[in-house]
């Protein structure tokens, strides 16, 4: 699916869908079971109109703040994402899949008649090397390979991505989603709108827990 296409109406207003320790990124895949009644009413106004929605993360309560504060404070940069598949159940639940987009950094929050929030946004574009980084993007791919091959959870989809030439850009943010690490190392990784380090950043983390995963599982050869 053309990013560039899916955002081509889009009108700087995001249905903000904050969650707590989730992280969206672009071109990424993400299941959501949709049951609180704000999101609900937000989901089938997206349905009903773009399908777009704005995946955002819940700031961390600071020391001495309750974390059931309304509004939940939340990061400053989200993911905006094209509803591409849903399940519409009988009690007014939603199955829904999310396809990551563009990162957006919010602007400001904007008063709402609806149930859910609103905020002005700016789509956020990577900033591509000047020139191709080759070697780089093999090492990335070696590290990331290794540790999944390692751990037994490369899937043949993931794998043929490895090796389909996307550009960096994409296949750094399809790695760093397909990552275990924590939320808020994941929401760096969002933010970091250079390339070249956004993949440093990654293979620093695919060393680091390559070392982790040390002794190898078991082999009888």
């Amino acid at each position: 699916m053309d990013s560039h296409s899916e955002i081509i109406h889009f009108s700087n207003e995001c249905r903000l869908f904050p969650l707590p320790d989730l992280v969206l990124l672009p071109h990424a895949l993400l299941p959501l079971y949709i049951f609180e009644p704000r999101y609900r009413r937000m989901t089938a106004d997206a349905l009903a109109g773009d399908g777009l929605v704005t995946m955002v993360q819940v700031r961390p309560a600071p020391d001495g703040c309750p974390p059931w504060a309304e509004p939940v404070p939340i990061m400053d940069v989200g993911c905006l994402g094209k509803i591409i598949q849903h399940e519409r159940l009988a009690d007014g639940r939603f199955n829904i899949i999310v396809l990551g987009l563009k990162r957006v950094r919010l602007k400001k929050e904007k008063p709402s008649a609806k149930l859910n929030r609103i905020a002005e946004a700016e789509i956020l574009d990577d900033r591509e090397p000047d020139q191709p980084l080759v070697q780089e993007r093999g090492e990335l791919i070696g590290l990331f390979r290794a540790l999944s091959e390692r751990r037994r959870c490369l899937d043949e989809n993931l794998s043929a991505l490895l090796d389909s030439g996307l550009p960096l850009g994409e296949l750094s943010d399809i790695i760093a989603h397909a990552l275990r690490v924590p939320s808020l190392l994941k929401q760096a990784l969002l933010s970091e709108l250079d390339v070249r380090r956004r993949v440093q950043m990654l293979s620093m983390i695919l060393r680091q827990k390559s070392k982790s995963a040390f002794p190898p599982p078991f082999s009888m050869n």
